[in-house]
């Protein structure tokens, strides 16, 4: 089957989130985009936002910036549900390291204009946190999410509510298995 390469660097890269929309997805390795660096906007123009923050795009900067994530490969079909899952987004492809090997992947940038609000909602950032770490990004990117600042709104989001009971559900028939 046709499948594509997709580097993940926020809520995407925890396993259970990007199945949710897309559940072709299979962990590939973990990935470095050199040139780029990790920062987190909000859409002005969107009429909901379903994480009460800021989230997680990437910008094109000198080359000695990176970005960890997730590389994963999805089949065909699931193109357009990943592109519609990224509204406000800009797919591109870019080049990433994979264990010392160049792979060629989609990727999405924020194009939408912004409010400059660049504070991610505690949850949402919980959930990046729990996929770098679920998928082993390096120590000291873990530590440089970690101490990234958060817009202090304690009111789970409606993105992180689906997210859990997606998680929940997975851990239920891993049970039963």
């Amino acid at each position: 089957m046709n499948t594509f390469k997709y580097f993940s660097y926020g809520s995407n890269l925890l396993r259970e989130r990007i199945l949710v929309n897309n559940p072709s997805a299979v962990f590939y390795g973990i990935g470095k985009l050199i040139g780029y660096k990790l920062t987190f906007d909000t859409p002005k123009d969107l009429l909901e936002n379903q994480w009460y923050g800021a989230v997680a795009t990437i910008r094109k900067v000198s080359e000695d910036h990176h970005v960890w994530g997730v590389v994963w490969s999805l089949h065909l079909e699931n193109l357009s549900t990943l592109d519609e899952q990224e509204t406000g987004y800009n797919a591109f492809n870019v080049s990433v390291l994979v264990n010392g090997q160049t792979v060629q992947c989609r990727t999405y940038e924020m194009f939408m204009e912004t409010n400059g609000d660049k504070r991610p909602s505690p949850y949402y950032l919980k959930i990046v946190l729990e996929g770098a770490r679920q998928n082993g990004l390096p120590e000291e990117y873990i530590r440089l999410l970690e101490a990234m600042e958060h817009n202090k709104n304690m009111d789970p989001p409606p993105k992180y509510i689906k997210i859990k009971e997606v998680i929940e559900r997975f851990r239920q028939q891993n049970a039963l298995s």
